[in-house]
C-alpha cells in the first residue's frame, strides 16, 4: 500500500470511527431519556440535556474532518458514496441528539407518571427502537450492509407497537390526563417512533455506501372517481398503466358504476394502442380499509363526499372537472394532460408521451 492509500485509509476511517463513536453516544442519551422518563428521575432528564451540547459541537467537527476529506483528497466512485452518505448520516445523528433532549425536557415537566398499557407499549416500543439504533450504528462501524439490511426490518415493529401506544392514548378519559400531559405523551412516542425511522435511513446509507442502491420509492397509489366509472376514469388508469407503471398504480371506481366500458372510450383507447383488457365499471369497495392505502382520490365531476364520510388521514383529493359537451377525442385529450401532470407533480417529468 503506498503512503498516499495510507492516508487516504487513515482518514476514512477517522471518519467512520468519528461518527460511529458519536451514534454510540446518541444511543447512550436515549437510553438515558427512556430511563428518565419511565422512572421520573429528574437528575438523569437534565443530564441528559445538557449533553446534547457536546453532541452538537461533534457534530460540527465531523461535518468540518468531512469537508478537509473532500478538499484533500477530491474523492470518486466508492470513497464519495462515503463522504456523502457520511455527511447525511451526520444531520441523522444531531437529530437523534435532539429526540433525546426533547424525551427529557418533556419527561421532567410531567405531572403525572407513565402508567398501565401505555408505560408498557411506550417501553416495548422504545426498547426495540433503541435495540435497532445499536445494530443500524453498528453496521455503519462495520460498513456491514447484510446486517443494515436484517435492521431495516424491525421498523415495522415500532410502527406496530407506535399504534398501540396511540390507541391507548386515544382511549384514556379526558378527566385523566391535562391536556398538556396528553400532548407530552404524543409527543414522546412520535420521538421515539422517528428513532427506529432514522436507524432505518442510517441502514440505507450503510447499503448506499456498500453496493451504491438508493432507495426506491414506491409507486404512487391514485384512485380516480366518478359518476359510472365507464369513461374518463379508465381512459386514466390505461393511461397510467401504459406511460406511468414505474411511477404510480392506478385504480378506478364508480358512484353508480354502469355495466360495460362505453364503446366510444373502448375504440379510442384501442385506437392509441392502450390496453383496458380487465378495466370494468366498478364500485368502491368499502368493506374493508384497503381504499384507505389511496394516496390521492382523483374526483372527476363528482365530490369526494359522494363516496366517503370523511377523507382518511393522510390522503389527498383532487378535483378535475371535465369539457362541457365534450367528445370523445376532446376528453381523452383533457384526461390525458391531467394525469401527465398529476404524475409529474408526484414522481417527476414524464419521459413518454401520451399522444
Amino acid at each position: 500500500m503506498s503512503h498516499y492509500e495510507q492516508r487516504l485509509e487513515h482518514d476514512l476511517n477517522s471518519i467512520r470511527f468519528g461518527i460511529a463513536e458519536l451514534g454510540l453516544t446518541v444511543h447512550t442519551g436515549l437510553s438515558n431519556s427512556i430511563e428518565a422518563l419511565l422512572t421520573q428521575n429528574a437528575d438523569l432528564a437534565y443530564s441528559t440535556i445538557l449533553g446534547d451540547h457536546p453532541v452538537n459541537r461533534n457534530v460540527d467537527a465531523l461535518n468540518q474532518e468531512c469537508h478537509r476529506f473532500i478538499a484533500k483528497h477530491l474523492p470518486s466512485a466508492g470513497h464519495l458514496r462515503f463522504i456523502s452518505s457520511s455527511l447525511r448520516t451526520i444531520i441523522l445523528m444531531e437529530r437523534l441528539g435532539d429526540y433525546a433532549a426533547t424525551i427529557s425536557k418533556e419527561s421532567v415537566h410531567l405531572d403525572i407518571d407513565l402508567q398501565g398499557s401505555f408505560k408498557n407499549d411506550l417501553q416495548t416500543m422504545a426498547y426495540n427502537a433503541l435495540e435497532m439504533l445499536a445494530d443500524a450504528v453498528n453496521s455503519y462501524k462495520e460498513q456491514d450492509a447484510v446486517l443494515a439490511q436484517k435492521t431495516t426490518d424491525v421498523a415495522k415493529k415500532v410502527d406496530r407497537e407506535f399504534v398501540m401506544a396511540y390507541s391507548d392514548l386515544v382511549e384514556l378519559d379526558a378527566s385523566e390526563l391535562e391536556r398538556k400531559d396528553l400532548f407530552a405523551r404524543l409527543n414522546i412516542i412520535n420521538l421515539i417512533e422517528r428513532v427506529s425511522d432514522q436507524a432505518k435511513n442510517l441502514c440505507e446509507e450503510v447499503v448506499f455506501t456498500k453496493t451504491g442502491k438508493t432507495k426506491q420509492r414506491r409507486p404512487f397509489r391514485l384512485l380516480f372517481l366518478d359518476e359510472k366509472d365507464d369513461g374518463a376514469t379508465q381512459i386514466a388508469v390505461s393511461l397510467c398503466r401504459k406511460f406511468y407503471a414505474n411511477r404510480v398504480t392506478a385504480n378506478s371506481a364508480g358512484l353508480h358504476p354502469s355495466a360495460s366500458l362505453r364503446s366510444d372510450v373502448h375504440e379510442m383507447c384501442t385506437t392509441k394502442g392502450l390496453d383496458i383488457s380487465g378495466l370494468d365499471p366498478s364500485k368502491m369497495n368499502t368493506s374493508d380499509n384497503t381504499w384507505k392505502t389511496n394516496d390521492v382520490f382523483i374526483c372527476i365531476d363528482v365530490k369526494t363526499s359522494d363516496f366517503m364520510a370523511k377523507v382518511p388521514y393522510g390522503c389527498s383529493v383532487v378535483n378535475w372537472k371535465t369539457p362541457d359537451a365534450a367528445d370523445t377525442a376532446t376528453l381523452f385529450a383533457f384526461i390525458s394532460e391531467h394525469v401527465e401532470s398529476l404524475v409529474q407533480l408526484v414522481r417527476g417529468p414524464a419521459t413518454q408521451s401520451t399522444s
